[in-house]
């Protein structure tokens, strides 16, 4: 029987109960088999899918879109569609996978692993200035933001490390509480900063990803140079924020639990890779990703979502489903299952997941050995986590040791 309706009620993202597990509301939906609707901060009131099944029916569905500027594309703020209208990943099909061929080549698995020496210099780079400061000091700032954002920097070709503009405005595009006005400013303000550089390098080419596409994909007609400015946007701001969240979630979990911490310890050649994807899958950080918006009228679950209404898929439910994951609360970095989503699915998934690992596969192991005694500089309940954002994580780390 398909139902046709269901009463929205839970605001999106919704509350969480636990700060170690996704919100009651996305796993009830999940154990419903049913998607249900939930509200958004305009008063919209997009259907929530929550089962691993479902989830990948919907991603791989050509009758669901994911165009941002679709009328029932559920924004999570007004200055979305602004932000993220002409950016690939929002789009479908001939305006997507072009330019998806375009970056593919830096970001293969093989091309990253050729990075794997330069960030793991980069691990060791940050703990020495760590030992350098006074204690306690804060692991976001000290640690889990300088990897990634010096890593995606050096990639694109970018002088932009200890930039502010680049941390305020990553900061305040997963912020779903930020003024729109806000948002829009800073975001023309770094677009302008890369502007500049990529200017730079049509006069001054280089083999970074930045010099390649304006100087390769713009004179043939690839791309526009502001195309270009966009995607350096993109990737510098999906390269800082997401790996900086998972890098100090992915220290908590570990200074939580010393049997798992013991374990890594024990043969970092041997779990550092299934590390990185256990945290991956236990913390899954994209709150309302991937969202997308129905075409035609669809079933999934026997709900019948109607052409036009708005779809928010829960990763994080969907990795914790009991059908594909064995005792699926727990933490394991020995688990040999790799079918989490934390990267989405299908031909949207997240572009940067090869570099996220090797970062991730660098910084878990290497940190605890050389800091054996880090631990949480203060009481575990205040902690202040990100509920609000688009992206998972932790506002400060202060940690001691």
């Amino acid at each position: 029987m398909t139902r046709t309706d269901a009463t929205p009620a839970t605001p999106l993202p919704a509350p969480r109960q636990c700060p170690y597990a996704p919100p009651a509301f996305y796993t009830e939906t999940r154990e419903s088999g049913q998607p249900r609707r939930g509200t958004l901060w305009d008063g919209s009131h997009p259907w929530l899918v929550g089962g691993y099944d479902q989830v990948q029916q919907v991603l791989r569905d050509p009758r669901v879109g994911a165009d941002v500027t679709d009328p029932g594309f559920p924004n999570t703020s007004a200055a979305q569609p602004e932000l993220e209208g002409n950016i690939f990943f929002r789009k479908d099909g001939d305006e997507h996978l072009p330019v998806r061929r375009i970056l593919n080549p830096d970001f293969t698995a093989k091309r990253v692993e050729k990075w794997r020496t330069r960030i793991e210099e980069l691990v060791d780079d940050a703990i020495d200035k760590m030992l350098e400061q006074p204690r306690p000091l804060d692991l976001v700032k000290h640690f889990a933001l300088p990897i990634p954002t010096t890593a995606i920097c050096e990639l694109l070709g970018v002088d932009l490390v200890d930039s502010p503009v680049v941390t305020h405005a990553a900061h305040l595009a997963t912020d779903m509480e930020a003024a729109t006005e806000e948002k829009v400013a800073a975001m023309h303000e770094l677009s302008e900063v890369l502007a500049r550089y990529a200017r730079q390098k049509q006069d001054e080419p280089d083999d970074r990803l930045l010099g390649r596409l304006v100087n390769e994909h713009v004179p043939n007609g690839d791309l526009t140079f502001d195309e270009v400015v966009r995607l350096a946007q993109l990737v510098i701001g999906a390269g800082h924020e997401t790996t900086a969240n998972m890098l100090s979630l992915g220290v908590l979990a570990l200074i939580r639990d010393e049997q798992q911490r013991e374990k890594l310890l024990s043969d970092p050649d041997a779990y550092a890779a299934t590390c990185a994807e256990e945290m991956l899958r236990y913390w899954t950080i994209v709150q309302t990703e991937p969202r997308r918006f129905a075409r035609e009228d669809i079933e999934v679950g026997g709900q019948l979502i109607r052409a036009g209404e708005g779809i928010i898929c829960s990763l994080a439910a969907a990795n914790r489903d009991p059908a594909v994951f064995q005792a699926p609360e727990e933490l394991d970095i020995t688990r040999a299952e790799r079918r989490h989503m934390a990267f989405g699915y299908g031909v949207h998934q997240c572009l940067g997941q090869n570099l996220a690992r090797v970062e991730m596969q660098a910084a878990f192991p290497r940190l605890f050995q050389r800091l054996p005694e880090l631990r949480l500089a203060v009481p575990e309940e205040e902690l202040r986590f990100r509920d609000t954002h688009i992206v998972y994580g932790l506002h400060e780390l202060p940690v001691t040791w």
